[in-house]
């Protein structure tokens, strides 16, 4: 019988992760799973996409894990930076392998995106990118870094962000400092997990064209894929959720049934 657990998931340097376990009620190792990691400012539910996505995939036959990284969602707050997001979603993995489940598979909104390419889990069957924040730095005028790199010079005091019905959440220049040492290109290229790259076309905060350029750099086979959604921007809901839901469930079928 299906079922929604609400978990907590130990961190590898201290504390827990909350998130929830969507179970189709199937024995952990003869059932798929996916890891779903939220973006930037979001949390474990996504304002309930990735909660629809996880029933979704329950009525695929795929179980389903969602979590709050450090520092977001209902977690304590810490600064956030990729590294830690990195580890986090090691960690999860680590978490999921626990459970006996033998086939494991990564979802990634926006940053949660970038997160899943730099982590680079081993022993994955298949990862689907949504929106992701490939070029997050480019979401960021140059202004903008050139002030935050300015004023970490001589402070490097977080700053606080909205983050829907939750807490704010706290970055400093180390959040940027990260993201602008990667080289992405070059991580693109070493992804060789069957990839699924979905992207809305009138996406605003990680457009189009970056992800569209982002996924020349990826191996160039049948293992890896872009797809459009007409009509669809950063916020996706309704007809194009589904769009989403839907091209991410054909995708994961194919490299777990």
């Amino acid at each position: 019988m299906a079922q929604k657990l609400t978990i907590n998931i130990p961190k590898s340097t201290n504390g827990s992760l909350n998130g929830f376990h969507f179970e189709t009620g199937e024995p952990f190792e003869k059932t798929p799973v996916v890891i779903l990691a939220h973006g930037f400012t979001g949390d474990k539910e996504e304002w309930g996409r990735f909660t629809k996505t996880a029933l979704e995939f329950n009525k695929s036959g795929f179980d389903a894990v969602t979590f709050d990284f450090s520092g977001s969602g209902k977690n304590p707050r810490e600064t956030i930076t990729l590294s830690k997001q990195v580890q986090d979603l090691k960690d999860v993995h680590e978490w999921v392998k626990s459970k006996g489940y033998k086939r494991i598979n990564v979802l990634g909104l926006s940053f949660g995106g970038i997160t899943a390419l730099v982590a680079n889990l081993p022993e994955i069957k298949a990862t689907v990118f949504w929106a992701p924040g490939f070029y997050v730095t480019r979401a960021f005028p140059k202004k903008h870094i050139y002030l935050m790199r300015l004023i970490s010079r001589f402070t490097n005091k977080p700053r606080s962000m909205p983050s829907g019905n939750n807490e704010p959440i706290l970055i400093n220049f180390d959040f940027m400092k990260e993201a602008l040492r990667l080289d992405v290109n070059k991580t693109l290229a070493n992804y060789f997990t069957p990839s699924i790259v979905i992207q809305g076309d009138k996406d605003e905060s990680m457009r189009y064209e970056w992800n569209e350029e982002a996924f020349k750099y990826m191996p160039q086979d049948e293992n890896h894929k872009f797809v459009k959604i007409k009509g669809a921007g950063h916020d996706f809901k309704g007809v194009n959720l589904d769009q989403f839901i839907e091209n991410s469930i054909n995708w994961l079928k194919k490299y777990n049934f």
